[in-house]
């Protein structure tokens, strides 16, 4: 009798793996939900670099900024903090906020005071971060594109 049940039981199994193994490829592609993006990029983030370019008429233009030990970029459900030291000012430090948009598939939106940039998430694992940030100045020709290097 525990011999048929065991049996029983291995044919459920079976049964199961070998039926859900029969999804197509088009229902096996990958799926980002808004949550699981927001999920992924919470907390406080150290900044190790930023390489800014600036894009202007297919001439470009790149700087690195090289991260300070008080350094950091924040991501909240519905907003982001950014402080780093200010590259104009010796001793000065750069502060921002902005609201955050998670809706947007395999990426999200930061904004404030009338100008927003797109943020694609390039890597992810337990302890790095590499977010692609692209925003238009006033002069449409102009495309600024930030990557950020970030770390636990």
């Amino acid at each position: 009798m525990k011999k048929m049940l065991g049996l029983a039981a291995m044919a459920i199994v079976l049964l199961g793996l070998a039926t859900g193994c029969s999804k197509s490829d088009e229902n096996m592609q990958p799926v980002v939900i808004e949550s699981g993006l927001r999920e992924s990029v919470q907390g406080k983030w150290r900044i190790e670099r930023v390489n800014n370019k600036l894009c202007r008429s297919g001439s470009c233009t790149s700087v690195m900024y090289t991260g300070t030990e008080t350094d950091y970029f924040e991501f909240k459900a519905d907003s982001a903090y950014l402080q780093r030291a200010s590259q104009q000012h010796d001793r000065s430090v750069y502060r921002d906020s902005f609201k955050a948009d998670y809706s947007q598939p395999n990426a999200f939106v930061l904004s404030n005071f009338g100008w927003s940039a797109r943020f694609r998430l390039m890597h992810r694992d337990a302890r790095r971060l590499v977010l692609e940030g692209t925003y238009y100045g006033s002069d449409p020709s102009a495309i600024f594109t930030d990557t950020y290097y970030l770390y636990k």
